[in-house]
């Protein structure tokens, strides 16, 4: 038996049932317990970084259903199995980010008044119960989406599915500086919003490519082509983000990007446009490649690992060097209850839903 059908025929085992990536989950759960009683703000860092890295998954797979919804095209009715199953585990993604409600002070320095946050921003704006509630009704919303949309047809579809796009524009660009960017409330970024919309996007749908079997479907060329164009869209605005930024000169600005050229940031920063923009985005201009489902699932892989050093690019300067260790066990954390979720009964139901209403 070659090498590649046992990683698979391991990786099936271990899929399809709960039981072994929800005991990797509690093992971790439990390294995390020591890693927060050692080093606090460095396991609220890591947890964070995890957070918001596996939080895209279904969160994007969304975003994919509601934009299909609205324009059709094959690419959607051949990987709803994918996007429809992630969207379902929203409702975990809220539960993950109670400990980040929870211990606000140790993620967020304006809860402390720290950072010149202007007075008004500070008392209408950046307090805790507004923070609170701004997540728990996106939470709220976005899972009550998933639980439509694959209950819905004929004109119902699109419209819920257009007020729901309008609904995350919105959100993601609140909870983008709630989540990411008020770690430093000092910086504002107005594209922000938009950036982190297409991380989340590019993250469902190369998870879609890791996880789907190998059809030879048409639709494959054009997922691998929307994948393209979303990391395009990333490069680009965090591109145009630098260059504006950096070039304006403004110290209460720029200083987001400075204390970023210190070590080891610099070289996570590389490795994250190499895996998240560079070699993704080459392997995706050979159209040969871009029509194969084992090598998209390779560029899926590359994408999440560039996807997931984004996020700890952006999140874990703003805590320190050791938050990179609890970083690395957290996504081990959050994936293995992420994978144990999906494998749940119930993860399949809107997916049965959805197919009896299509007759696919």
């Amino acid at each position: 038996m070659s090498a590649r059908r046992t990683v698979r025929r391991v990786w099936r085992r271990a899929t399809l049932t709960p039981t072994a990536p929800l005991l990797v989950g509690i093992a971790g759960l439990i390294g995390m317990g020591i890693f927060l009683v050692f080093a606090p703000k460095a396991a609220a860092g890591g947890w964070l970084v995890s957070f918001l890295f596996w939080s895209g998954i279904p969160l994007g797979s969304l975003l994919a259903l509601m934009i299909h919804a609205l324009t059709g095209g094959r690419w959607g009715y051949r990987f709803a199995p994918e996007f429809l199953t992630a969207a379902t585990a929203i409702p975990l993604m809220a539960l993950l980010v109670v400990p980040v409600l929870a211990a606000l002070p140790t993620f967020y320095p304006w809860v402390f008044g720290h950072g010149r946050a202007h007075a008004d921003v500070a008392a209408w704006y950046l307090n805790a119960p507004f923070f609170i509630g701004r997540t728990a009704i996106a939470f709220a919303a976005w899972t009550a989406l998933a639980f439509l949309l694959p209950r819905l047809s004929g004109p119902a579809a699109p419209i819920v599915a257009g007020v729901g796009l309008i609904f995350y524009g919105l959100m993601i660009c609140v909870l983008g500086y709630d989540w990411v960017l008020s770690l430093e409330p000092n910086f504002v970024s107005t594209s922000f919003g938009a950036t982190l919309a297409f991380v989340q996007l590019a993250s469902a749908l190369a998870w879609a490519m890791v996880v789907a079997r190998d059809d030879n479907d048409p639709a494959f060329a054009d997922i691998g082509g929307l994948l393209l164009a979303a990391l395009l869209g990333i490069t680009y605005i965090n591109f145009m983000a630098v260059l504006v930024t950096w070039y304006g000169d403004v110290p209460t600005r720029i200083f987001w990007f400075v204390e970023r050229t210190h070590w080891p940031w610099t070289l996570i920063a590389g490795l994250a446009f190499i895996f998240g923009s560079v070699a993704p985005i080459f392997s995706l201009f050979l159209g040969r490649w871009r029509a194969s489902p084992r090598a998209l699932r390779v560029i899926g892989l590359m994408t999440l690992a560039g996807i997931a050093l984004y996020d700890v690019y952006l999140v874990a300067p703003a805590f320190d060097v050791l938050a990179l260790g609890a970083a690395a066990l957290a996504l081990i954390v959050i994936g293995a209850l992420f994978v144990a979720f999906l494998a749940m009964p119930w993860a399949r139901a809107p997916l049965r839903r959805w197919r009896t209403l299509h007759g696919r």
